[in-house]
């Protein structure tokens, strides 16, 4: 019988894919990728003790992605749930996602997003993807504009472009952000109702 370091065989398990996750993140974060290898080397494990939790590099590099956009998305309801006022949620999600950005999580998600998933993997990390935008939707559907649905894709291409421009070293989170954010209000005030 193999020694577990918990009380239990699942907490061990539970413990392992954790660690696993946590190597994979690093490596991704260090050097873009990683083999099943690398991972098993940073966790102590033998290759084939991988194998036992995710069939393939690209399986648990997509569960990389699906819990740190998890998190990200409970954060951007976190900053959201409390603001009552369209105008402000709106704000507040783009605050919240820019200072993700600033903290350097985004990295994770944007070389993990490079690699090839199994479809199956893609389309459930593509529909996680939406959902961090779900905060903002709501808001723009009840500031009452034609198309909410669009204006909520637009806010989030100008968001996009402005985290492209942060991890280019073309500018700053904070310097992005007030710009982001008067622009954005910018083109909501211009689309609101009776404009």
């Amino acid at each position: 019988m193999p020694k577990i370091s918990a009380p239990t065989v699942a907490e061990h398990r539970e413990q392992r894919r954790a660690a696993l996750l946590e190597a994979a993140a690093a490596l991704i974060l260090r050097e873009g990728t990683f083999t099943v290898a690398e991972v098993a080397t940073e966790v102590g494990l033998s290759r084939s003790a991988v194998y036992e939790y995710y069939n393939s590099a690209a399986d648990l590099i997509a569960d990389v992605l699906v819990d740190e956009l998890a998190e990200w998305s409970a954060t951007l309801v976190s900053a959201t749930e409390s603001v009552a006022e369209p105008h402000a949620r709106i704000r507040a999600w783009v605050q919240a996602v820019l200072e993700y950005v600033r903290d350097g999580r985004h990295a994770l998600v944007r070389a993990a997003g490079s690699v090839d998933l199994p479809p199956t993997r893609r389309a459930q990390v593509q529909a996680q993807h939406r959902d961090l935008i779900q905060p903002l939707s709501a808001a723009v559907t009840e500031l009452g504009v034609d198309d909410p649905a669009a204006v909520a894709g637009l806010v989030w291409g100008v968001v996009d472009a402005a985290i492209a421009r942060i991890e280019a070293g073309m500018t700053t989170a904070e310097r992005e952000m007030s710009v982001v954010l008067d622009f954005i209000q910018g083109g909501l005030d211009a689309l609101a109702p009776g404009q």
